[in-house]
């Protein structure tokens, strides 16, 4: 299977959470914990935010970029500051989801589901775009 394709599945699969939890926050009550319970900690964190603004409204941006650049860059579209770009928000998006997982192991002592399956997900398309 293309790279391209398997990137984008991951960035829908992303921006389908990312919208669940946006969803969530606006009932105004935490996302139900597929695994463990501690999502309510995580969400009730002041980590929950990035600059005042909600870590799921970041990730929809994120991954929407990133479906957007994988559907042209399938299309054949070569530029240079496109391919570029690609690599530069995957690194971006690493490090922020790497920056997540060490508040929620060592800052909040709490594990979040939806804030874990999005670092496997980010983490997984830059694995991707690296090895293919």
């Amino acid at each position: 299977m293309n790279a391209h394709i398997i990137i984008l599945i991951l960035a829908l699969v992303g921006f389908g959470e990312s919208c669940y939890l946006i969803y969530e926050r606006k009932r105004k009550r935490p996302p139900v914990c597929v695994i463990g319970n501690e999502c309510g900690e995580v969400w009730a964190s002041p980590y929950s935010r990035t600059l005042g603004i909600p870590n799921e409204i970041l990730g929809v941006v994120f991954y929407t970029v990133i479906a957007v650049v994988e559907v042209l860059l399938y299309r054949g579209d070569t530029s240079l500051v496109l391919i570029n770009g690609e690599y530069a928000i995957l690194i971006a998006g690493t490090f922020m989801s790497c920056y997540f997982t060490y508040l929620q192991w060592r800052v909040i002592c709490a594990w979040c589901f939806w804030c874990t399956l999005s670092a496997v997900i980010t983490v997984v398309m830059i694995a991707t775009r690296l090895l293919f």
